[in-house]
């Protein structure tokens, strides 16, 4: 039986551990910590908690505690993630998990000594079927890729939101260019670099609330571009992509499942002129992105397999954006 801490009482919490714990014998949440006892106590109560700590350290003193899920603002990321590391407990890390190639390396030299497993929670990533996608696309199954155009947007978050603070590292591109960023340093497997980012804001001291950008890849001639928004009005994704032998849309490619509470239907799809995609079928799951990202957790630790689940490549991507985005 695996205990489980949380840092910080996000609202993403409920989908991303409680549910999916609450499916599973082998795991049990043990303890939340908040900043604020109030905040941490509510929490508790309300998922049956034993323990409530005022203060994200305190939790990480627990010694019952052999691993900590971290939803913290994307800024405290990398200082906790340390910490527990430190602590000696297992992380699983909301992304982006590190702004930085730097912090990145950094973290992961630091799980492997410890001897300890180090994991971004790139949820959509653990889906079987987008898992299948991409190691096809890696495989070379349509050929050269020779453009990826991604699409990925939600509702404005409410005033005040963190997402809108540049300070905690908020913004669309922080929050959902990461997606993309992971999506084709996967298939392609090779060094990206940024090449131009476009920012808009709802006034000069909110992050980004719309960004696009283009990637690109030394010695590779093709076009990568994302477009990442806080401000559509439904929830949009999308991947086009264009190789040597053919086209392939993947609709819901970031959230191929749509779950509430327990009932989660799988809504990826697919269309393609490619014969082996165009074959390809989706399995009916019946679980959310969150429970294989766990299984995938669960897994490894017993397995004792604690090779880090984070590409550093990718912190370096999200480096280069953010200095761009600067300056946008």
């Amino acid at each position: 039986m695996l205990n489980l801490g949380i840092l910080s009482t996000a609202k993403i919490n409920q989908n991303a551990i409680m549910l999916p714990v609450a499916k599973r014998s082998d795991v049990i949440v043990r303890a939340v910590a908040s900043r604020d006892q109030k905040r941490a106590d509510v929490f508790a109560k309300k998922f049956r908690i034993p323990h409530a700590y005022e203060g994200y350290e305190r939790l990480l003193e627990d010694e019952s505690i052999d691993a900590v899920y971290i939803s913290t603002p994307n800024a405290l990321h990398v200082p906790w993630v340390e910490k527990a590391l430190t602590y000696g407990k297992h992380v699983l890390c909301e992304k982006p998990l590190s702004p930085t190639q730097e912090e990145a390396t950094r973290l992961a030299k630091l799980a492997d000594k410890k001897g300890l497993l180090l994991m971004e929670a790139l949820h959509y990533s653990y889906h079987p079927f987008v898992k299948s996608l991409m190691e096809d696309l890696r495989e070379g199954k349509l050929g050269r890729i020779e453009k990826v155009s991604m699409n990925l947007g939600f509702s404005l978050p409410p005033d005040g939101d963190i997402r809108y603070q540049p300070s905690l590292m908020g913004g669309a591109f922080m929050h959902m260019g990461c997606y993309c960023i992971h999506f084709v340093q996967h298939i392609l497997d090779q060094p990206l670099d940024v090449q131009s980012i476009n920012a808009e804001r709802t006034n000069e001291d909110t992050a980004d609330v719309l960004c696009k950008g283009i990637l690109k890849v030394p010695n590779h001639e093709g076009e990568f571009s994302f477009k990442v928004s806080l401000k559509d009005k439904t929830l949009n994704s999308y991947i086009e992509i264009e190789g040597e032998k053919g086209r392939l849309v993947i609709y819901d490619p970031f959230n191929p499942v749509l779950a509430r509470n327990t009932d989660c239907i799988d809504t990826v799809r697919i269309k393609s002129d490619n014969p082996f995609f165009a074959s390809k079928k989706l399995s009916e799951f019946g679980r959310s992105t969150y429970d294989f990202q766990l299984e995938e957790f669960l897994k490894a630790l017993s397995k004792d397999d604690l090779t880090p689940r984070m590409d550093i490549r990718n912190s370096a991507v999200i480096e280069q954006g953010r200095h761009l985005l600067r300056a946008a």
